[in-house]
């Protein structure tokens, strides 16, 4: 399981919003998103970044493999 999916089951599940939602956010396939999800495929730096963004989070809560800061508004 990534670091993303397991942030979504503690903080983004339990308040009914759901991967279609965040696919939909992130303007992309929820199919693309589900590869993300179960780790077959990595999400590109631009793309972690709206990730983090839309969850309201610094990326390194989400991403691990992350190194440098990358702050949210």
């Amino acid at each position: 399981m990534t670091d993303l999916k397991r942030f979504l089951i503690v903080n983004w599940y339990p308040n009914k919003i759901t991967d279609s939602d965040l696919a939909r956010a992130l303007e992309i396939d929820a199919s693309l998103l589900s590869k993300w999800l179960n780790g077959s495929l990595e999400p590109p730096i631009e793309r972690k970044i709206q990730v983090a963004k839309i969850l309201g989070v610094d990326s390194r809560l989400i991403f691990s493999d992350q190194s440098e800061l990358v702050e949210y508004d």
